[in-house]
């Protein structure tokens, strides 16, 4: 960095880049739109990612949950919820949410709930968890550590909330198991 351009800035000399000496942070310059003010760099795009699978339909997060991308979740979350089956919303690609993300996974969660299906989110970052943290929320939904995990629970509620009962444990061992069939291995 060589030349100075005043009120705390320093500007290269190609005049392309200039940073902040405060914080020492590169911003790239458009000189003759933005007159020398700091152009931040644009956030990732918000993106979801549906996977459908027969116990139900799992909704991957990317980028940034707010008032401007909420409602392109909205609607893939009304496609979910007119299907059958649990609905999974993997957090953990997502770097932010505000309250009016909040506020639509509750309404979806409801929702499913009235129709006897359910919302279970997977834990995202740690700026995710402590917004659900701070609102008290992250007691009112079902939580999961994966996708996968999340299904499962999906399914051991559904079966538990229609009083199916569940076949018994079989604690045979593989050991037990080997021995009594003269120790053919089965693949």
């Amino acid at each position: 960095m060589e030349d100075s351009t005043g009120e705390g800035l320093r500007r290269d000399a190609t005049g392309d880049h200039v940073a902040d000496l405060a914080d020492h942070r590169l911003a790239r310059m458009n000189l003759q739109g933005q007159a020398g003010t700091r152009v931040e760099p644009t956030p990732a795009p918000f993106e979801v990612r549906r996977v459908d699978h027969p116990l139900g339909v799992v909704l991957t997060l990317g980028g940034e949950l707010d008032l401007a991308t909420v409602a392109l979740l909205q609607e893939q979350l009304d496609r979910a919820i007119r299907g059958r089956g649990a609905v999974v919303i993997d957090l953990s690609g997502l770097r932010f949410i505000d309250s009016s993300g909040l506020r639509m996974l509750l309404r979806a969660e409801r929702q499913l709930r009235a129709s006897g299906e359910q919302l279970v989110l997977v834990y995202g970052s740690r700026a995710v968890r402590r917004a659900f943290e701070l609102t008290g929320l992250d007691h009112y939904f079902a939580w999961c550590d994966s996708p996968s995990a999340a299904l499962c629970t999906a399914r051991e509620r559904r079966i538990a909330s229609r009083g199916i009962p569940q076949p018994p444990v079989d604690r045979q061992t593989a050991a037990e198991l080997e021995g009594e069939l003269g120790g053919v291995m089965w693949s």
